[in-house]
C-alpha cells in the first residue's frame, strides 16, 4: 500500500507539471503579438547556437584530418627526398597513393600536397602544376606562408577539379627544426556545407551568411549562396544602416527597420575558423513560427515527461525492491532470511530445471553450550563468521540462508555428492588451525536431492532427517538423505 501511495503521489506531481505547462503555453499563445520581437530574438539566438555548433563540428574533422597528415612522418620524409626523386615514378606513386587513401576514405573533393622546395602541386590523381608567384591563382599559397598561421580555411576555385568553387583546409608541414616543408590540405565540396546550412534556413526561417575574414587572400572574389564578401551584406539583407561586426566572444544582436519591416541580425565571430556567422530574420512569419515553436515545445515536454515518468518509476520500483530485500536479509550474517529464501528457492528451481539440485541444512554443534559458556555476543560472532564463510563457499553455484537460530539452509545446482564436496571444503575452513580466530566450531549437515515438482517443505524435511542422522552419529559430519 505504501508503495502504491508514493507512486501515485509521484504521478500526481508530474501531471500537475503538465497541466501547469499547458496553461502557460495557452496564455502565451493568446498574447504572442506583444511578445513577437522578444520571441524572434529567442528563436534567432537558438538558431545561432545550433548553427554555430553544427558548422564548427562539420569543420573540426577536416581540420583534424589535415593536421594528422601534416604531422605524418611519412609525408615529411617524402617531401625531404622529393627534389632528388622528381623523375622517379615509383617514388611519386607513393605520394599519390597516400593522397588517394585519404580522398577515398573521407570522400573529399580533393586532397593535395605542395612542396616548398620545388613548388610542385600534387593531388590524388597525380601532378597538377608548379606554382609561380606570377600566376594569379597561386597567390593564396604565398599569402598563406606570409601569415605564419598553422592553418587556414578559404573558399577558392579548384583547378584540379574544373575550377569548381571549393572550401579548402590548408595546413603547414614543418620539419623538426620548424622549417617549412610544404602545404597539405583537403578540398571540400562547398555544396555539402551549404546544403546543411540551407536546411537550417528552412527549419528556423532564417537567412545565414558566412564571411571568411581570416583565410589567406586569393584570386577568388566571387560569392556563393552562403559565403559572401563584406560588401555583399547590404544587397543580401536589404539593410542600409551600418551592420556592426566585432570579434567579441559574445554574439552581437542588432535590430533594423528596412522597407517598413523589422529585421533582427545576430553576428558571431568564430576564432577557430576565422569566420563571421551572420543570421537574419524578419517578423513576417512570426505567427506561424511562434505557434510551431510552441507545438515543438509541447511535444518535447511530453516526450521528456514520458522519459521522466519511466525513469522515476523504474528507479522507485528498484528502490522498493532493494528495500524489500534489505528487510528480508538477516542483519547478523547478511544472508537471506527464511522468507526471502523461500521466494528465491522457487525462482532457482525454474532456472535450474532439468539439472541436478541439492538442498542442505546446517546446524552448529553445541551452539547452546557456546552461548552459555562465552555469552551471546560471542555466539553472534560465530554465527556471523559461519554465515560469511558459507556465503563464499556456495555463492558460485547456489543460495544460502539463515533459516533460524543456529540453523542455515541452502540450495545448490549440483548433485548431492558434489554438494558434499563443496560443504566438506566449507567445513575445512572452519577447522583450519591457521585461521586467526580464537574459537573453532564444528557443524552437522544434512543433504537431500531435490527431485522435479518437489516443494520446499518436502526438501527441508528430507534434509532435516539427514541432519538428524549426522548429529546422532557424532556430529561434525555430512549425511546425504
Amino acid at each position: 500500500m505504501k508503495k502504491h501511495i508514493l507512486l501515485l503521489s509521484n504521478l500526481i506531481i508530474i501531471l500537475s507539471i503538465i497541466a501547469g505547462f499547458i496553461c502557460i503555453v495557452y496564455r502565451d499563445t493568446t498574447a504572442y503579438q506583444r511578445l513577437a520581437e522578444q520571441h524572434l530574438q529567442n528563436i534567432l539566438s537558438l538558431a545561432d547556437i545550433n548553427i554555430s555548433k553544427n558548422i564548427e563540428n562539420s569543420m573540426t574533422k577536416p581540420v583534424m584530418v589535415s593536421k594528422t597528415m601534416a604531422n605524418d612522418e611519412f609525408l615529411k620524409k617524402w617531401l625531404t627526398g622529393e627534389p632528388a626523386h622528381d623523375q622517379d615514378s615509383s617514388y611519386m606513386n607513393q605520394l599519390y597513393s597516400y593522397l588517394q587513401t585519404y580522398q577515398k576514405k573521407y570522400d573529399y573533393a580533393s586532397v593535395f600536397c605542395i612542396s616548398s622546395k620545388t613548388g610542385n602541386y600534387y593531388y590524388q590523381n597525380g601532378f597538377n602544376k608548379t606554382l609561380s608567384p606570377s600566376d594569379a591563382h597561386d597567390v593564396w599559397y604565398y599569402n598563406f606562408i606570409k601569415t605564419g598561421h598553422e592553418y587556414d580555411l578559404e573558399v577558392d576555385t579548384n583547378q584540379a577539379d574544373q575550377d569548381s568553387v571549393t572550401l579548402f583546409v590548408n595546413f603547414r608541414i614543418n620539419d623538426r627544426s620548424g622549417q617549412l616543408l610544404g602545404i597539405i590540405g583537403i578540398g571540400l565540396k562547398i555544396s555539402l556545407l551549404e546544403n546543411t546550412i540551407q536546411s537550417y534556413n528552412r527549419d528556423y526561417g532564417v537567412s545565414v551568411y558566412i564571411m571568411n575574414t581570416a583565410g589567406a587572400k586569393n584570386s577568388f572574389h566571387g560569392k556563393t549562396s552562403v559565403f559572401i564578401q563584406e560588401g555583399d551584406l547590404t544587397s543580401r539583407t536589404g539593410i542600409r544602416d551600418k551592420i556592426v561586426l566585432n570579434k567579441a566572444e559574445v554574439p552581437h544582436l542588432q535590430w533594423f527597420t528596412s522597407n517598413g519591416e523589422r529585421k533582427c541580425l545576430i553576428t558571431r565571430y568564430n576564432k577557430t575558423l576565422g569566420w563571421y556567422l551572420i543570421l537574419e530574420k524578419d517578423t513576417s512569419s512570426i505567427s506561424s513560427m511562434f505557434q510551431k515553436s510552441i507545438l515543438n515545445n509541447i511535444l518535447f515536454m511530453l516526450v521528456s515527461l514520458l522519459i521522466c515518468i519511466t525513469v522515476t518509476t523504474t528507479v522507485f520500483l528498484n528502490y522498493n525492491k532493494r528495500i524489500i530485500t534489505m528487510e528480508n536479509t538477516d542483519d547478523l550474517t547478511g544472508l537471506p532470511n527464511q522468507k526471502l529464501f523461500s521466494s528465491k528457492f522457487l525462482s532457482f528451481l525454474r532456472k535450474q530445471k532439468g539439472k541436478k539440485k541439492s538442498l542442505f541444512m546446517l546446524d552448529i554443534d553445541h551452539f547452546k553450550t557456546i552461548n552459555d559458556t562465552h555469552g551471546h555476543q560471542f555466539g553472534n560472532l560465530i554465527l556471523a563468521l559461519i554465515g560469511r564463510d558459507l556465503m563464499q563457499s556456495v555463492s558460485d553455484c547456489g543460495i544460502s540462508s539463515r533459516w533460524g537460530g543456529d540453523e542455515f539452509l541452502g540450495v545448490l545446482a549440483v548433485s548431492p555428492e558434489d554438494a558434499r564436496d563443496i560443504l566438506t571444503r566449507f567445513i575445512a575452513t572452519l577447522t583450519d588451525t591457521e585461521r586467526d580466530e580464537c574459537y573453532h566450531v564444528s557443524v552437522s549437515i544434512g543433504i537431500s536431492e531435490i527431485p522435479d515438482r518437489c516443494s520446499l517443505e518436502e526438501a527441508v524435511e528430507r534434509a532435516d532427517q539427514a541432519l538428524y542422522r549426522s548429529k546422532n552419529e557424532g556430529r561434525g559430519r555430512i549425511t546425504i538423505f
